[in-house]
This record gives C-alpha cells, structure tokens and sequence, in this order.
C-alpha cells in the first residue's frame, strides 16, 4: 500500500501531539488525534480523563466508536497522522512512531501543560498518580478488548525515548525514520535514553556487546550491553540504540545496590 500514514503513539506525557504538529507543519499531512476526541468525550460526560478511562474498562462501546474511527481512516487513500495509542495497531501499513518518557519528568510536562483543560492536578505528585492509575487502565483495556500489549515495544516501527530531548531533537529523529522509509532504506530502532537504564550486573559483559533490556514495573534494566550503555553516559550520549526483550529481569540480583554503584560511577541519580 501506498505509504502516507504515519502512526503516533506512546506515553502520556512523551510528546505526541507536539511531534504529530511538527510532521503536520513539515508536510501538509492533516492530523486525526483520537486523545483530543476522547478528551472532548470526557468533558461531555463531566469526567477527568483518568476517571473516564475507568469508565471506558466497563464500556468498550466508547472505545469501539474510536477506534472503527481510526480504521476508516486507515483505509481512506489520503495522508494521515493518526495521533492515537492504537493506530498501529488498526493501520498495519503506517509508520509506526512510539514514544515514551521517564514518568516523573512526563508528570511535570503534564502538570506545566495549560492546554488540557480537563487534566489539571494541584502538584506534580498527584499528576504523577493520575498518570500511573491511567497508563495501567489502559494497559488493561486494550489487552482486554484486543489483546495488545502498548508497552512491548517491538510493537512499533521506531521508539524514542523523549525525557532529555527538546521537541526539535525529537522531530529530527523521527523525521530521519520517515525520510529512510519513504526511501526503502528503513530498518526498526529503538532508542533510549542511557539515564533511564538500570545495570544488573557488577561485572560487565564483552565490550562489542549488543545493548539488550527489559521493562519491570515501568523501568527498563540493562540486559547485556553494560559497557556500551556506560560508554554512551560517559559521552553523554542523548540515545542509545537497543534491543527490547520483554520479561528478561534477572532473579534474585541485588538490584538497589548494583544500581547504586552505577549512580557513583557515572555521577547521576536516577528519576
């Protein structure tokens, strides 16, 4: 198929909208954001966006409204951006783009943001909280209704982790994997920020070693590839190019204490 539909998804807070409207400036391509109709829907039904996200677990109606949305527009013949946590999944043939964020900085993003009228908090703590208690509801709505996982990453195109990124940092990289896929020059990436991995191990594997980790309750770990990710941090490198591996956390490792040697070696504190 004809490749003119980009796909947006990712965390709250991770920057969609705003990459959604650089690509929309940089081409022409309209934007479809399925988050502003449900935030629309929100307001008609007097409810905050993570309340009415725990409404939707018990009314799939609102979510099938949607997304059958997103469908036919995967369908039409037009350039799209399609702003929405499933378009991937309903638009197969898109570019699939997914970012996310370190949850502590996006809690802030979302606090200091003055757009969303039906999302104001009174501190960056209680954001915090919406934003957790949201993610997990729809976690468990979309593996409920369509048994996809939004947080396996190997579900997407290209990821890019957007903490210690300013918006243009994150147009260009993006920007590069549209350019490489409308050229046949495209390959999947994943791309992280080395201050968002964690070690889990004290003695570090070979030098040339493919930089793999995995997702345990909202943190990514260092699999194998230690040395690469302490090289990148040392460079103070933006991204390091990785491979994800879901449910690979190693048992019974002293993770508190491995991470706190890290935290001195290289001089930074984690969020």
């Amino acid at each position: 198929m004809e490749k003119n539909k980009i796909s947006i998804s990712g965390d709250l807070g991770s920057g969609k909208t705003v990459l959604a409207r650089k690509i929309s400036e940089k081409t022409g391509i309209p934007i479809i954001s399925v988050g502003g109709i449900q935030r629309k829907l929100a307001q008609k039904y007097g409810m905050d966006t993570t309340t009415f996200n725990k409404y939707m677990e018990t009314h799939p109606e609102i979510d099938l409204e949607c997304d059958n949305m997103v469908s036919e527009y995967g369908r039409s013949s037009e350039p799209l951006i399609l702003d929405s946590r499933l378009a991937w999944h309903f638009v197969p043939h898109s570019l699939k783009i997914h970012l996310i964020c370190n949850k502590t900085i996006a809690a802030e993003r979302i606090f200091k943001d003055r757009v969303r009228e039906n999302e104001k908090y009174n501190n960056v703590e209680e954001t915090y909280k919406s934003m957790v208690e949201r993610r997990k509801s729809e976690v468990k709505r979309f593996k409920q209704q369509y048994g996809v996982d939004i947080d396996d990453l190997n579900n997407y195109d290209v990821v890019i982790d957007t903490s210690f990124l300013t918006p243009d940092e994150v147009f260009e990289r993006a920007w590069e994997a549209i350019d490489n896929w409308h050229n046949d020059n495209f390959s999947k990436n994943i791309w992280l920020s080395p201050k968002n991995l964690l070690p889990t191990q004290e003695n570090f594997d070979e030098e040339n070693e493919t930089v793999i980790v995995s997702k345990y309750e909202d943190s990514f770990y260092i699999i194998k590839g230690h040395i690469r990710v302490s090289k990148a941090l040392a460079e103070n490198s933006p991204l390091i190019l990785v491979i994800f591996s879901p449910n690979q956390i190693p048992a019974n490792v002293q993770i508190e204490r491995i991470v706190a040697q890290w935290e001195k070696k290289h001089g930074l504190k984690f969020l």
